[in-house]
């Protein structure tokens, strides 16, 4: 029973959250704060919230604020439903200070449950059966989340370098069962195809009734760091994206948040715009900043920015936050991303979306094309002002750090939905105000670009060499 209650508390599920907005319609009743007609838009309210955070927990795990606002948002749903419904029947005043009160209690004890100690659970014995190159790199990214688990070891023929002799080998594969027994193994995970083959088999043929698990590298890595490892990736993971379910294009619903973010942050940031644009003038040279970028289907258009760097000092090379060539004003604009602004227009033309990969420059992109595999995947989908690899991964400034942030633009090409930009749109104002993004992101670059990654590169890609980059 203790456990049971544990696990409604957990910020990562639906249930406190359903808990406290069911609690809200409870005391709602009992204060007499609800009217008859109130009470289906309430329910309603209720329904939505519990949509609303089971769409959006998976993803709002891995990001600090989305974490904890995400499930508080079930009696704000509430208080706005009822709201609504006051509006549509015409009533001369707004929902009664009680039901307000009850239903920002209930939001603001779920945030502040959120911040409690989690119970210390046994940590999760992992072995890795296949590639055993990708031991040190996953032990490296499982360091800073040790609730995940941790590694003991892979199962196969010791490696044939040298240098490899930290590789933790628990023997061969026709040995399994027995390494699993031994070493009290939880959870097997498979790096290629001919390992999940040969998992199967054996588990099949010996050891159904044990209880280790088994999963995908990449899944594993995908539900665990918010990733698509590159280092595992296989082409077989591009179903997730030629899937006849896979929706192309981007989605009504996308479109309509589009327009409609674009219009309110357009209007908000009008006086900073203006403002920014005369501090720019005074600096010399034009406001505006015109770039060739890469779009949707490797389309190429003008993206728009104020200018952040000497007049002349612009051109395809990657920048970083010391970039000399970069102005006082440059460097406080870019800080906090104000000079991606204009980039609205772009939104509303078309060209972008408010969420989705950032649009790279022609000469880079080509460069990063042929050393990075799947990276012509990210222009399935429309450039974004934001998105998953920006609020996870930061600056690029490398080809190691561009293969980081096409690991977290798989990921979010093939879980993107509504729910998915709103949490990103969430987190946004987060790296905004605070100017800070993901704090571990140099553990999970071994993950990103091993070693050996050039030779996939040219073979895995879904879009031909003559594009029109």
């Amino acid at each position: 029973m203790r456990e049971r209650f544990r696990r409604a508390l957990d910020m990562g599920g639906i249930e406190f959250s359903s808990l406290v907005s069911i609690a809200t319609i409870g005391l709602a009743a009992a204060t007499e704060s609800l009217t008859w007609y109130e009470a289906p838009a309430v329910v309603a309210a209720m329904c939505a919230s519990i949509l609303i955070v089971r769409c959006g927990r998976p993803f709002a795990h891995f990001l600090p604020l989305a974490k904890r606002l995400v499930p508080a948002v079930g009696p704000l749903i509430v208080l706005v439903m009822t709201l609504a419904s006051s509006l549509v029947a015409q009533r001369a005043h707004l929902p009664s200070g009680r039901l307000a009160l009850i239903c920002l209690a209930g939001s603001l004890g779920i945030v502040l449950l959120s911040f409690r100690r989690r119970p210390r659970r046994k940590a999760v014995r992992i072995a890795l059966l296949g590639n055993a190159e990708l031991v040190t790199a996953l032990t490296q990214a499982l360091a800073v989340h040790p609730s995940a688990g941790q590694i003991v070891g892979y199962v196969g023929d010791r490696s044939a370098d040298p240098i490899e002799s930290h590789d933790h080998p628990l023997g061969p594969k026709s040995e399994l069962p027995a390494i699993i027994e031994h070493n009290g193994i939880d959870l097997l995970l498979v790096s290629s195809e001919e390992a999940r083959r040969a998992a199967f088999e054996l588990l099949a043929a010996n050891c159904l009734d044990m209880k280790v698990r088994v999963l995908e590298l990449v899944s594993f890595c995908e539900e665990t760091f918010g990733l698509t490892a590159l280092a595992a990736i296989e082409p077989r993971w591009l179903e997730s994206v030629l899937h006849p379910s896979y929706q192309t294009g981007i989605p009504r619903s996308k479109r309509i948040l589009d327009v409609v973010v674009s219009l309110v942050a357009g209007l908000l940031a009008l006086p900073v715009v203006l403002v920014l644009a005369a501090l720019v003038k005074l600096d010399g040279g034009p406001v505006l900043y015109r770039q060739m970028r890469i779009g949707e289907r490797g389309r190429p258009f003008e993206i728009l920015k104020l200018r952040s760097m000497r007049s002349g000092g612009e051109g395809e090379q990657w920048s970083s936050r010391t970039d000399p060539r970069v102005t006082w004003i440059g460097r406080l604009m870019r800080r906090t991303h104000l000079d991606e602004l204009p980039q609205i227009v772009n939104v509303l033309r078309g060209d972008m979306s408010v969420v989705g990969p950032r649009p790279e420059q022609p000469a880079l992109a080509e460069g990063l094309r042929s050393a990075i595999p799947y990276y012509d995947v990210r222009h399935l989908v429309r450039p974004g002002l934001t998105g998953w690899a920006q609020v996870r991964g930061g600056y690029a400034g490398s080809e190691v750090g561009s293969a980081l942030k096409v690991c977290y633009d798989l990921y979010y090409i093939k879980h993107r939905s509504f729910s998915v930009d709103c949490v990103i749109l969430l987190e946004t104002v987060r790296t905004l105000v605070f100017d800070r993004q993901w704090q571990n992101t140099g553990a999970h670059r071994a993950l990103a670009f091993p070693a050996n990654v050039r030779v996939l590169s040219n073979q895995t890609t879904p879009f031909p060499r003559t594009s029109s980059i």
